[in-house]
């Protein structure tokens, strides 16, 4: 297994140095953002890191790694368990770099408050399980090439929620993600997201192979 998350973290860090950058610019222009209390290019940011497991198992996939690692000694569960936990590892990052951002959003403008803290911390958790929990399960079922359809939608679809968002000034971030609402939804929330990302991994293992096939 140790061997499995090595490989990936070197992978990773070969292939997607550029999304790392583009996640901390992201963070950048969302310092600037909460100057008006928007925390939307924090999220977006956390979206970009949440996508390392999908592009790890294009690459396994493109190299024929599933057949490859037939000969090693590992389990079904451990080789699908080494992208989610990339995937969670990706959320360990994107809170780092969030709450890098909002201190420095604290000191520039004084908007940060510790409710807007927790929230936006949730929020960007969530979000960065989000898309693993739904593009790893029907990679692993129909392949990266076919996958990677609903893949180009959600970032479609996110790109546009981003420019009404933008344009509104934030309320309709605000009314879909409530940075300012109850703490307790946005904590059950976020314990629903991990239940279901563990579901996700079962799915995943139920399914492994099938795309070869």
């Amino acid at each position: 297994m140790k061997g499995l998350l090595l490989k990936d973290v070197y992978q990773m860090w070969y292939y997607t140095r550029v999304i790392i950058l583009a996640a901390v610019v992201m963070m950048l222009v969302g310092v600037f953002g909460m100057k008006e209390g928007s925390n939307f290019f924090m999220l977006y940011g956390g979206f970009l890191l949440g996508i390392f497991p999908m592009t790890l198992l294009a690459y396994d996939q493109n190299s024929r790694f599933s057949a490859y690692s037939a000969a090693l000694p590992v389990t079904k569960e451990q080789l699908v368990g080494s992208k989610y936990l990339i995937g969670l590892g990706a959320m360990a990052l994107s809170e780092l770099l969030s709450m890098a951002a909002l201190a420095a959003a604290q000191l520039l403008w004084g908007t940060v408050t510790v409710q807007i803290t927790v929230a936006t911390l949730l929020q960007v958790a969530m979000l960065t399980l989000l898309g693993n929990m739904i593009l790893l399960p029907l990679t692993y079922r129909f392949g990266y090439e076919k996958a990677r359809y609903v893949y180009y939608l959600c970032i479609g679809v996110l790109a546009c929620l981003m420019g009404i968002a933008v344009s509104s000034g934030g309320i309709l971030l605000n009314s879909i993600l409530p940075a300012h609402g109850s703490l307790l939804v946005l904590v059950v929330v976020l314990a629903a997201a991990l239940a279901l990302y563990a579901l996700s991994w079962r799915l995943s293992v139920a399914w492994y192979g099938k795309a070869e096939q």
